[in-house]
């Protein structure tokens, strides 16, 4: 009877368990996506951004690029050895060139040639060259080989209602964010663009979005006193699909493009 009464509980339990077995293992999902081609890439957050993250999209900071040369053969221990310029300078043992020994006298006696020396063996040639061998650069990837230009944009798909521009609750925080990272520049500047897809009529959809971008940007001035001279609003309606099928509800969202 015991067997009969702990079949069922454990059938249940294992049921309800394992799939946040398996959630947890695929781990989180990736909260931010770069979506688009070309100039229209945009950086697509699925949550709340941290005013770091949104740094990274409209100032990233440049990557500084290091080549390494290494010298072969042990050229740097004979290179070592070997005087330096000033040193031999500086005690007078620097041979004079030619354009500067004095011009010759009258009645001047002949200069004896010095004697010629042996031309050095092939394995003291050899090892020469393998002393003086450095490491090439890499040369620079042309620019059309360069990895593809990171977006300049960023943006949320803030849920408003049908026929609303009014700004939900639960998409506050994301406009909070940008309120902050344009408070901690005081030089950056941002275009608030509203995009819909393209149910309805294109008129409807040009205001529609308008409607949006501007409600945003009332936000930022409203909430957190950003001054109205450094926002832009710009009503795109379905004209600039992120998705393949205009239809598709990602394209419903609001973006930010910096305009320094």
């Amino acid at each position: 009877m015991t067997k009969s009464i702990l079949s069922p509980f454990l059938a249940h339990a294992l049921a309800a368990t394992l799939p946040m077995l398996a959630a947890v293992c695929a781990g989180p999902a990736s909260a931010q996506s770069v979506e688009g081609s070309g100039p229209s890439k945009v950086m697509m957050f699925d949550r709340p951004p941290s005013v770091e993250e949104l740094r990274e999209v409209v100032a990233p900071e440049p990557k500084i690029r290091t080549r390494s040369i290494e010298i072969i053969g042990g050229a740097a221990g004979a290179a070592a050895k070997r005087p330096r310029p000033i040193d031999e300078i500086n005690y007078g043992t620097a041979p004079i060139p030619p354009a500067a020994q004095p011009a010759p006298q009258y009645n001047a006696q002949p200069t004896a040639q010095p004697a010629a020396q042996p031309a050095p063996s092939r394995p003291a040639q050899k090892q020469r060259r393998q002393e003086a061998r450095m490491e090439a650069p890499a040369a620079e990837p042309p620019p059309a080989a360069q990895a593809g230009e990171a977006p300049q944009a960023f943006g949320f798909r803030i849920n408003f209602a049908l026929n609303s521009a009014e700004i939900p609750a639960d998409s506050a925080s994301y406009i909070d964010a940008v309120g902050a990272l344009m408070k901690e520049d005081p030089n950056l500047g941002l275009t608030v663009e509203g995009h819909t897809d393209a149910s309805g009529s294109l008129p409807y959809n040009l205001l529609l979005s308008q409607r949006r971008a501007v409600s945003v940007g009332e936000y930022l001035v409203r909430v957190h006193q950003i001054d109205p001279k450094r926002i832009t609003v710009d009503g795109k309606g379905p004209t600039a699909p992120l998705a393949a099928n205009p239809y598709d509800g990602r394209n419903r969202r609001v973006e930010f493009k910096p305009t320094r």
